[in-house]
Formats: C-alpha cells, structure tokens, sequence
C-alpha cells in the first residue's frame, strides 16, 4: 500500500465513521439493529449459547490482560521490540474505544440479554480488540513469515471466521446492537490504518521491528 492509497482509506473511515455515529443518532438504525437481534435470537439454544460464551470470551478483558502479559514478557525474554508494537497497539485500541464510547454514550440494547454488561454499547470493543488482534497477526504472517502461500491463507480464513463469530456472539448475547458491530469494524480498520502511516510513512519504522 503506498502512501496516497493509505490517506484515502483513513479519510474515507473516518467519514463511514462519523455517518454511522449520525445515522444511530438519527434513530436510522432501529429496524435493522431490531431485525438483526430477532433474526440471531431465534437461533437461542444452550449448545450456542455456551459457543457464543467462549467466542465472546477470548476478547474478553481477562484474556485482553493474559494476551498482553504474554506479548510483554516474549519481548522482554526474546529482546525483540516488535514485541512492545503488537502490546502498545493493543492498548492504544482499548484506550481508542473506552473514548469513543465515552464520546457516543449509547446506551445497551433494551432487551434480557444473556450476560450483563454496564459500560456503554458503542462502539463493541469486542469487535475492535478481535479485529485489531487478527489485523496484527495477519500483518505479521503475510510480511513476516516465510509460510506457504497455502497455510498463510488457512490461517487468515480460520482467523477471520473465528473475528465473525466473536462479533455475531455479541449479538446473540444480547449485549450489542448490529450497527455498534459495525461501528467497531469501522474504528478498528481506521485505527489499525493510522498507525500503518505513522509506522511506513510518517517514521518509516515497519511495524514488526524484530531488532
């Protein structure tokens, strides 16, 4: 990606962004957020519903601290700095959201949801921990492996079903409405392509500096 390509799409997230924190504003999304959730709850069953459990789990904030934990201490043990990238990027990603949040102030969905959750809906940080997690590994696997073409692509497939079900898991549970799923794609993708420009382009540093 050069750099012009790697502008457009941050401007353009930006603006899906923005549109999409407009149209719940607007109440545009109610239908579809409503149609969605009936669609999903049909489905309710206690075999799913201990699936959709663990999915939801894996970006859960317990695993979140037990995935930086093991980032920091191989860093720290292999002395390799790309290390702290994949540990700070995290962060920054908690941190972009519980702002975001913050900012919104969307209340969660009005309905008896399977888990409790008390922080505000939009947008899911599940969604944007996942992709951000996937975005990283998939970076680091394309560029920074010497993979077969074949396994690199059964790798990105099983990751990217695995970041699909993490996101229908938070609707299942009752926890999030449609359009905040779609509000974490968004912010994850734009997050994840600021800091592909401020690593290529802006400092010229890659993003996993093994030095």
């Amino acid at each position: 990606m050069n750099k012009k390509t790697n502008k457009i799409i941050i401007l353009s997230l930006i603006i899906l962004l923005i549109m999409n924190i407009l149209l719940i504003k607007f109440d545009f999304f109610v239908e579809i957020d409503s149609c969605v959730y009936y669609t999903i709850s049909k489905l309710i069953n206690n075999k799913l519903t201990i699936l959709f459990k663990f999915f939801s789990f894996l970006v859960s904030k317990e695993m979140l601290i037990v995935y930086l934990l093991i980032i920091l201490g191989y860093s720290i043990i292999k002395k390799k700095s790309g290390g702290l990238a994949y540990f700070f990027i995290i962060i920054i990603n908690i941190f972009f959201n519980q702002t975001l949040k913050l900012i919104i102030r969307r209340p969660r969905p009005s309905i008896n949801p399977i888990v409790i959750e008390n922080s505000y809906s939009f947008p899911s940080g599940h969604t944007m921990s996942i992709l951000t997690i996937v975005g990283l590994i998939l970076y680091f696997i394309w560029n920074k492996t010497k993979l077969k073409r074949f396994k690199k692509i059964i790798i990105s497939i099983t990751l990217l079903i695995v970041s699909i079900l993490v996101m229908i898991s938070r609707i299942y549970l009752g926890v999030h409405y449609f359009s905040d799923i779609i509000g974490g794609i968004i912010s994850s993708l734009l997050l994840l392509s600021i800091i592909y420009y401020f690593y290529n382009f802006k400092y010229k540093t890659p993003y996993y500096n093994n030095k």
